[in-house]
Order: C-alpha cells, then structure tokens, then sequence
C-alpha cells in the first residue's frame, strides 16, 4: 500500500463517542496537527462533505474526506468506535472503522489516490476484522499499512 501519512499517535481504539458528529470532532482533533487548521474548521468540512453524502463505504467502514484550504500536508487519522456508529453507509450497516483523509486544496491527486488505497485495502474482510479485533493504536496501524 502507498505510505499513508498516518502514525499510532494519530488513531483512536474505542474512546466514548455516541455520534457521527462526535467521530468527526474526534478525527478533526488528530488530523488538525498535520495540517496546521484548527479542529473546529476540519471538523467542519468533514461535516459539510457528509452533508454532500455519506462516505461510509459499506462493511462497517467509512471514509470521510475533505479539502482543507490552508493545509499544509496531506493528513490520515483512524478511529475504531466500541459499538457501531449510524453513517448512511451504503449496505445500511453502523460504521466501527472510520479513516479520515484531509489535503490542502492543491491535493486532488494524493486525495484520491489515498481515498482509492484505503478503499482496496479495507475491501478484504480479513483487514477489516483484524482492525477490528486489534487490541491497540500500533496494531491497527501495522494492520492498515502492512503490505502484504
């Protein structure tokens, strides 16, 4: 898989969020270091691209997106939710495995390439239950970035 500008430090394994709204503010907050926005502003574009439609992708996952003006890199957080959160994913499933993707505006290429990525990636069942069952942020991350 290409390299994803994604550590541990930026994935959370099962904090108390109860919404869709509370997982983007959750994903905001880590992605807002690497861009160098605000949360409050990430999180918004993350909600106005949902309002646009969902980016739950089916499975239990989602991939919410946005292009962030002012970023100044490409930046990927993850949050693995305890219970199932509702998205208007596609298959009518809750989501559990959110990966967020935020670029700066000029980042149409990277944005889509990361977006096409994850979406092969996380199409396997096995990756996704071992996201699912991984105890902890370093072995989601080895999940998600192992080459195979």
């Amino acid at each position: 898989m290409t390299t994803l500008p994604l550590g541990p430090q930026h994935i959370l394994i099962d904090p108390p969020v109860a919404d869709a709204g509370a997982v983007l503010e959750a994903l905001a907050a880590l992605l807002a270091e690497s861009t160098g926005q605000s949360p409050a502003l990430i999180a918004e574009a993350l909600k106005s691209r949902e309002a646009q439609g969902s980016t739950g992708i089916g499975h239990g996952v989602a991939l919410p997106h946005a292009r962030i003006d002012g970023a100044r890199d490409v930046a990927v957080a993850a949050l693995r939710s305890a219970q199932g959160i509702p998205f208007a994913a596609p298959d009518g499933l809750a989501v559990r495995v959110f990966i967020a993707v935020a670029v700066p505006k000029s980042a149409a290429t990277a944005h889509l390439e990361i977006l096409s990525n994850l979406a092969v990636r996380l199409a396997s069942e096995e990756v996704r239950a071992d996201l699912l069952n991984a105890s902890e942020s370093t072995g989601f991350f080895a999940v998600l970035t192992d080459s195979d």
